[in-house]
């Protein structure tokens, strides 16, 4: 089911476009949707129709840089505490106050300062096969290419070199001019096309370059396909505006912001949900709960059989979990 889209300018003279459902009886839960790339809103399809049919309230932004968002091309734009005060906004316009925060893929990093900045916002978080990151701990290109290194040295791959990809030059064109190969690669569930084309550096320009494709897996139907050729097509802006998300992790450009965050607002005050993926190689090596227990005093950890995008492929289970996770902290 394909959900009316509002608008709102923010202060930043940014218009965000998004999803919002009010909940049914008033005084319900709000959840706060945030998607990754190369996605959309739309991502959270099976979420919002389940929880809207509770009678939750549904707020799924898509973000700056995608679907119908303005898509701003200078870099600083792309600052986490300008995009979760923008967010912020977004909610005092609707009228709504505390939510349940659920992010995946880049949207953690945003929930992550969302919970930094604005923890008063929240009443519980939940992330799904991405989990929180501490401020000061972006994946900047220094810390990428040692990552990189150790994984490879300990494991005998890499897992971050598709990230380097997206500072290159060229990189918005190379996305562009391969849309087909970008969204086979960033869906595949193969484990070695994984690792030789994104985990490896250079290879996610030779996946391109060459124009290869895999099978787009099931969960995806035509409809989806449609719908992600038109929000990354070169006339509704291509995929250069969402790779600042990269190219903004990678010069670090948040470091300054992410200094004047108090040391006691790293730690979440909430209770915290990971659903962790048990079969995308990046997120099972960089193992999620271990990084996140000593800054999430309250974790709850649920692993999930299945590839990145479990909202997509798993989307029954992932709503009974985050459908329980969510009425048990209600009760508290």
């Amino acid at each position: 089911m394909a959900y009316p889209h509002s608008t709102y300018t923010t202060a930043r003279a940014l218009t965000y476009s998004y999803i919002h459902i009010p909940p049914r009886i008033p005084n319900t839960q709000y959840i706060l949707f945030l998607h990754g790339f190369p996605s959309t809103s739309h991502d959270w399809r099976h979420q919002i129709s389940f929880f809207a049919a509770k009678g939750y309230g549904i707020l799924a932004p898509d973000l700056l840089g995608f679907g119908e968002t303005s898509k701003p091309s200078e870099l600083e734009m792309y600052r986490g505490e300008g995009m979760a005060r923008d967010i912020v906004e977004i909610m005092v316009f609707e009228g709504v106050g505390v939510v349940v925060g659920v992010a995946h893929d880049w949207g953690s990093f945003l929930l992550s300062r969302l919970a930094n900045y604005h923890p008063e916002r929240f009443s519980a978080y939940a992330f799904i096969d991405h989990g929180y990151i501490a401020p000061g701990k972006g994946l900047n290109t220094a810390l990428i290419q040692h990552v990189n290194s150790s994984v490879q040295a300990k494991l005998g791959f890499s897992i971050f070199g598709y990230f380097l990809f997206f500072d290159e030059e060229d990189a918005p064109k190379l996305l562009n001019e391969h849309s087909e190969s970008v969204q086979s690669l960033y869906f595949t569930t193969d484990d070695e096309i994984n690792k030789k084309y994104k985990g490896a550096p250079g290879g996610l320009r030779t996946w391109l370059t060459e124009g290869k494709t895999d099978d787009l897996p099931a969960y995806l139907t035509s409809e989806d396909r449609k719908h992600y050729q038109h929000a990354f097509s070169v006339e509704n802006g291509g995929y250069g505006p969402a790779s600042n998300w990269y190219r903004a992790s990678l010069r670090n450009i948040n470091e300054e912001d992410e200094k004047k965050i108090p040391t006691p607002a790293h730690t979440l005050s909430h209770p915290t949900l990971l659903i962790a993926s048990t079969g995308y190689f990046i997120t099972v090596t960089i193992n999620f709960p271990e990084q996140m227990r000593p800054l999430v005093p309250d974790l709850k950890v649920e692993n999930v059989n299945g590839g990145h995008w479990l909202q997509l492929e798993k989307a029954d289970e992932v709503n009974k979990i985050l459908g329980d996770f969510i009425e048990e902290k209600r009760q508290v």
